[in-house]
């Protein structure tokens, strides 16, 4: 110890211009990111993946859940991609949610979640909303307080349980993602049961705790929220834990459904709970909506299906290319923000086959399960 004594003792009398020099340096070491995004100069090249029938196995299955008053069917019906035998467990889990006018069989084939978790070695499950609960297929993420919404994030949470006791599954690399009503229901879970998943991807997510009904969901769909990201934490009953939560957050730029105002929300509201500085750009920080200039009515009535012409006016980027920032520690992200140019209100990089899916921008499912497999709980 007596050796350490001077050095220490020199660093205390340091002048204090080098004081604050070193303090700078450890702030960017504690919280590093930048002021504003960068432009990525290229698009990634188009997801190699198995074409045709999957060596895996996949089946529709139902999980019983506890009875709760009034409620006719009390279960949780779900999609399991399991991979073929050559990769062998324990092996990572990805549970994904569906948007609106969904099914989890569009969806895993829309996003090609499938193939890839047969190409990288995890299972894939894809938990569907009933039409006897939301005629259109909603996840009811703005009905926390209630019985809808709180009981969907529960059954949920039930399911990852119940997929983390299987033998193939390692429990502490459990994932999360969703579209749309699906990323913030996500979201939603992701912040309440933290202890649950190791990391959590929101593609076209609507900023949590701005809304308690299906009128207010529309409004904050629309315009975001003029509250602070971090105050909406409490609103939605999300308490600050000590365990970070990493978070990838994507949006197209020409989104028309869900205002990609969200996604700086949503950003701004993983950076408090992960209690990192508030770095985003502050352009659109105050919560006001910015409409992409020059947009056609025949262009917003495409975004709604996920098409766009390209037009990337309000980014000045062409189409596909993408907006990038990374949050976090020194050597790890806990944040990372992707605002797509060109891109409606789609997965991004999926199967323009599908609904809500379009081939404009990088591969969304890589970019996740990249983010996902640096991540363990």
């Amino acid at each position: 110890m007596g050796n350490w004594q001077r050095p220490w003792r020199q660093i205390g009398t340091l002048p204090r211009q080098s004081a604050r020099h070193l303090g700078d340096w450890l702030g960017r070491l504690h919280g590093r990111g930048a002021t504003a995004p960068t432009a990525r100069t290229r698009v990634p090249p188009p997801l190699a993946l198995p074409a045709g029938p999957l060596p895996g196995q996949w089946s529709q299955r139902r999980l019983k859940l506890p009875a709760m008053p009034g409620e006719l069917v009390s279960q949780l019906s779900y999609w399991l991609y399991e991979p073929s035998r050559r990769h062998r467990g324990p092996l990572p889990l990805v549970v994904m949610l569906h948007g609106c006018r969904q099914t989890a069989e569009d969806f895993a084939a829309g996003t090609r979640m499938n193939a890839l978790a047969e190409r990288e070695g995890f299972l894939v499950a894809y938990a569907e909303q009933p039409l006897r609960r939301q005629l259109q297929r909603c996840w009811q993420w703005f009905d926390l307080a209630a019985s809808e919404g709180a009981r969907e994030a529960q059954a949920i949470a039930a399911l990852i349980d119940a997929l983390a006791l299987r033998r193939d599954v390692c429990p502490d690399r459990v994932y999360l993602a969703g579209l749309s009503a699906g990323a913030a229901m996500a979201a939603v879970v992701a912040l309440r049961y933290p202890d649950r998943i190791a990391a959590v991807g929101l593609h076209s997510g609507v900023v949590v705790g701005a809304a308690d009904s299906a009128r207010a969901g529309l409004r904050a769909m629309q315009q975001g929220s003029r509250a602070e990201p971090a105050a909406l934490l409490d609103a939605a009953g999300v308490a600050l834990a000590g365990k970070p939560m990493p978070a990838l957050i994507l949006h197209g730029m020409d989104d028309e459904v869900v205002h990609p105002v969200n996604a700086r929300l949503l950003a701004r509201q993983f950076l408090a709970y992960n209690r990192l500085p508030d770095r985003v750009d502050g352009e659109r920080r105050s919560g006001e909506p910015v409409r992409a200039a020059g947009a056609s009515t025949r262009q917003q009535q495409g975004h709604a299906d996920g098409h766009t012409n390209g037009n990337a006016d309000s980014a000045g980027m062409p189409a596909g290319h993408y907006l990038e920032s990374r949050f976090g520690y020194s050597r790890r992200d806990l944040v990372q923000l992707c605002e797509v140019a060109g891109l409606g209100h789609a997965w991004s990089g999926g199967d323009p086959a599908y609904r809500y899916h379009s081939d404009t921008g990088p591969a969304a499912s890589m970019l996740m399960w990249e983010f996902f497999r640096e991540h363990r709980r």
